[in-house]
């Protein structure tokens, strides 16, 4: 092992202190118990083991995918059981696997079970991920925030402990769009929903996207005077949401971060040569985003209540009820998500410019592109959220 000193020292032990006071609480599972419940997971350190992510993440989502995508998230009906793996010094490895039947791919959807609210004693949160994504034709990867109000979200009455053995009595028991459980909403977009990565089709090309419902959220991208709503239909989507400057890595590597207050939004990235992990950046013992260099902001938005209500036109009928009496603007009970699909809504309507696009993602994805997308992976080295508001 190498040697620790000074700050080194103290960060491991918090480290492990975290983790032993998490793990003497893990049976208490009511809704209270896991609202704003922060965490660190440095998955490079030794400190920390698969069994250590599992203890904050469901790794199973028993559900069909809400974006149409040619996977399998559901353990329950995985043939790859290996979809998972720590490598002491770097970090999680969590794997897309080629299936022998039509359905294409086994992958994984891995959700927090803490949700996170805008308090008093909370009012600026920081999210933070570092490790790195794959890069292919028909992939969607993603790193995003979702919400809800419905009671099995937030673990209302349920007196398990939260593993994922909870989740498999949902497999194959309704579609994902009328079937609540703790991984899954059916009231999307009320409670909105916050990209922090989303890159398709091997372009490398970061989006940082918003959507809640039509009478929510405004928005102002950057200072620059557009004001965009965030629901934002267009005649082929409903709710395209509302979105900042994108930007083209060589790599999806590095550092990625948000910081969360009250009507305001920041995203960022470092590279990964860059300097992170001194004392007041993203995976410093005191993060302060206040002296985070400008380069590092890729977007910045503000957010305002909206003035703008469901029309025929433009909004389909489940939105319109989902989102009745949801005029203000906010986002509500936000879990942490980690995935790959493949093609799907978005990245199988964009893999060319035919109009058989997704026709001919799903033929590439099964054909010549099955041997290329199998055993792709994402890998988290270290994923954080942490109260800003409590660090001094």
């Amino acid at each position: 092992m190498k040697s620790i000193k000074g700050k080194s020292f103290i960060w491991l032990i918090y480290l492990i202190v975290s983790s032993q006071v998490f793990s003497q609480h893990t049976g208490e599972t009511n809704s209270k118990e896991y609202s704003n419940r922060f965490f660190i997971l440095d998955l490079e350190s030794d400190t920390c083991d698969t069994r250590s992510f599992e203890n904050r993440f469901f790794t199973t989502y028993p559900h069909n995918d809400p974006t149409r995508g040619d996977v399998v998230y559901d353990r329950v009906k995985w043939e790859n059981k290996d979809l998972f793996r720590m490598e002491k010094g770097t970090g999680l490895f969590a794997y897309i696997k080629a299936r022998t039947d039509y359905l294409g791919f086994d992958s994984f959807r891995f959700t927090s079970k803490s949700y996170f609210n805008i308090k008093e004693n909370a009012e600026k949160i920081l999210f933070v991920y570092k490790g790195k994504m794959p890069s292919e034709k028909g992939m969607w990867p993603a790193w995003w925030l979702n919400g809800s109000r419905e009671k099995e979200w937030t673990y209302t009455g349920v007196e398990e402990k939260l593993t994922d053995s909870i989740l498999d009595p949902y497999s194959g028991k309704g579609e994902f769009y009328n079937t609540s459980s703790p991984v899954n909403s059916t009231d999307w977009p009320s409670s909105g929903e916050i990209d922090m990565i989303e890159t398709i089709n091997g372009d490398n090309i970061i989006h940082n996207t918003l959507h809640t419902c039509p009478g929510m959220c405004d928005s102002e991208w950057n200072g620059d005077g557009q004001v965009i709503n965030c629901a934002n239909a267009t005649r082929v989507d409903p709710n395209s949401g509302c979105s900042g400057r994108t930007y083209k890595l060589p790599d999806v590597e590095g550092v990625f971060a948000m910081v969360w207050e009250e009507g305001k939004l920041r995203f960022y990235y470092w590279g990964p040569d860059e300097n992170f992990r001194n004392e007041s950046g993203p995976l410093g013992i005191k993060p302060d985003p206040e002296q985070w260099d400008r380069t590092n902001l890729k977007n910045s938005v503000r957010l305002f209540d909206a003035d703008c209500e469901c029309e025929d036109e433009l909004h389909h009928e489940w939105q319109c009820n989902v989102c009745d009496g949801r005029e203000r603007c906010g986002f509500t009970n936000m879990k942490m998500i980690f995935n790959i699909t493949l093609c799907g809504i978005w990245a199988g309507a964009h893999f060319d410019e035919t109009e058989t696009s997704l026709k001919n993602c799903q033929e590439y994805v099964r054909g010549e592109g099955k041997k290329i997308i199998d055993n792709q992976f994402i890998r988290i080295d270290y994923v954080a959220v942490r109260n800003l508001s409590e660090i001094k």
